[in-house]
């Protein structure tokens, strides 16, 4: 696995990193940036170790636009059972103003399981992208058998689990920054995220 090269790539070409930043700031227009990043991924399972063109802009606003919805249709269990732990909280909130401590010893369980949720789709979910960056059909991320199997991986663990270091990391250090670190440490991590990820996938 060839980590120096991912946590380099980003850095290759400043034109093209200032743009991706730029492109992250605004949700919605972010799905470009998105979609730059599925064609890091796609261009490292060709073996192809430079970054794509910021070019074909419909394709990588689409590419971005689907990630984003599978994405979320992976998150959907976690949202429903949180809001089914938030509605007491904000019921009692909106009713008296205050949310008794109590309250919140008795939804520990269900603030739990949220939060293990949150951690397995944010685990899974570049699995399900991999496999829709490499077929390019939607459908794929959800062959679900394919989608796990791979995911747990031990090659995959290890390059998402430096890649998630990577991005907690960048993040502390650029969220001094207005606005714009936020902005910078997801893009860059992202697509160095996906540059690993995308490096291992073909030998999984």
């Amino acid at each position: 696995m060839d980590f120096q090269s991912a946590f380099k790539k980003p850095f290759t070409d400043v034109k093209k990193l200032i743009i991706g930043i730029l492109l992250s700031i605004v949700p919605i227009v972010n799905f470009f940036a998105t979609g730059f990043m599925m064609e890091t991924a796609k261009m490292e399972m060709k073996k192809k170790k430079m970054l794509p063109e910021w070019a074909a802009w419909g394709d990588l606003f689409v590419k971005g636009l689907l990630a984003f919805v599978i994405s979320i249709l992976y998150a959907l269990p976690m949202i429903i059972i949180g809001a089914y732990v938030a509605w007491p909280l904000l019921k009692s909130a909106i009713g008296t103003g205050v949310v008794p401590m109590a309250m919140w010893g008795g939804l520990s369980g269900g603030i739990a399981v949220v939060l293990l949720l949150g951690l397995l789709v944010a685990y899974i979910a570049p699995s399900a992208l991999l496999h829709f960056v490499k077929d390019g059909k939607f459908g794929a991320a959800f062959q679900f058998g394919s989608v796990f199997k791979k995911a747990f991986k031990k090659e995959y663990f290890l390059a998402w689990i430096v890649a998630m270091l990577y991005s907690l990391v960048l993040g502390s250090i650029l969220s001094y920054i207005p606005v714009i670190g936020s902005a910078a440490s997801g893009f860059i991590a992202g697509v160095t995220m996906f540059s690993l990820l995308g490096e291992v996938f073909p030998k999984l």
